[in-house]
């Protein structure tokens, strides 16, 4: 039970590592951040994004897309951005046996390893979900959908 903890507190880590806030991507580059309205400083620190957003707004708020798309309709082109959420996992009966952690290609993730039981994933593959879908046409988001 302690090592699960263990492993569990270091997969929290090494995830909290990899990954970027909007306040992060925000001291990077402050100058664009600057030129933004108060309304939209507040919005994208805390996330989230608007209608009339651009993609350089977007990626301050939400980091890199998961996915981009473009989408055709009587309206035009557009270009669809998508964001998942993922949700760690456990993998029953796989692993080495020589190490405490291993990088499984398979699973693109870390795992722990362990003579018995299940492998914690530490990583941020599992399940995923759609957690926030944008729509830009010429330069701006027309619609958008956010899980909350």
């Amino acid at each position: 039970m302690k090592t699960l903890i263990i492993t569990s507190l270091i997969g929290t880590l090494l995830i909290a590592g990899c990954a970027t806030t909007p306040q992060s991507r925000v001291d990077e580059n402050p100058g664009l951040f600057d030129s933004f309205t108060a309304e939209q400083k507040e919005i994208i620190l805390k996330g989230e994004v608007d209608l009339g957003f651009t993609p350089e707004m977007v990626m301050m708020a939400a980091g890199v897309p998961d996915r981009k798309a473009k989408k055709r309709s009587k309206n035009g082109t557009s270009e669809v951005w998508t964001y998942y959420q993922y949700s760690p996992r456990s993998i029953h009966g796989f692993g080495n046996y020589g190490s405490y952690y291993s990088f499984s290609s398979r699973y693109h993730s870390w795992y722990r390893n362990g003579n018995w039981g299940d492998h914690v994933v530490v990583s941020r593959e599992g399940e995923r979900e759609k957690n926030l879908v944008v729509e830009f046409l010429k330069g701006e988001i027309i619609s958008f959908e956010m899980v909350q």
